[in-house]
């Protein structure tokens, strides 16, 4: 009697925690993949997160990192280390985004990104961060700290805080706003009357 007991409590913890793991795979996104998935505590850690998705105007985007994890109370928050996105810009254009740590509300496809943020397009532009928020669904971006935007003929713009519209095609620095704007080569620049 005693050890039926036992097995019973011992097979009922196991079916709780099935059960609490399958109430959690239910509410992951359909287009969410990873390497390993483990849990420690109340928490689940994955190895390799990627998510696809689309956004507002129809074009793909591309989210994936080194690491994440997720609270099971929770479910739609992801912590991320080493992000990586990938936004489709349009007309060949293909925009990446870099990020030490952020943290990802797949209900609201919104990321909080910190520890440094790279935006790039490797044909014409490398937007510096040092944190950003990024609504995915509506290709914005906005931060309110110091921001530094090099163009590809050597030009720099650096502002107290940014904010980045890729539907409109428009950067807005606002605060104290400094920008170095360079010439053709030999080319003196005119002299203020």
């Amino acid at each position: 009697m005693r050890r039926f007991i036992v097995w019973s409590v011992g097979g009922a913890a196991v079916v709780a925690t099935l059960t609490a793991g399958f109430q959690f795979l239910r509410f992951l996104p359909m287009d969410l993949r990873f390497a390993h998935v483990g849990l420690k505590g109340s928490r689940i850690t994955i190895d390799s997160p990627k998510l696809v998705g689309y956004r507002k105007d129809g074009r793909p985007y591309e989210l994936q990192a080194r690491a994440g994890a997720q609270d099971m109370a929770t479910p739609d928050l992801f912590e991320l280390e080493g992000l990586e996105v990938r936004l489709d810009g349009g007309a060949d254009n293909v925009v990446r985004l870099n990020a030490k740590f952020g943290i990802y509300d797949s209900k609201n496809d919104l990321a909080d990104l910190s520890g440094g943020v790279r935006i790039f397009d490797e044909k014409s532009y490398d937007l510096g961060l040092i944190s950003a928020q990024l609504n995915l669904k509506a290709s914005r971006l906005t931060s309110d700290r110091h921001a530094t935007l090099k163009l590809k003929g050597g030009e720099e713009v650096e502002g107290d805080s940014i904010e980045l519209d890729q539907s409109e095609q428009r950067v807005t620095f606002i605060g104290a706003v400094h920008s170095v704007m360079r010439g053709d080569e030999g080319e003196a620049a005119p002299e203020k009357p």
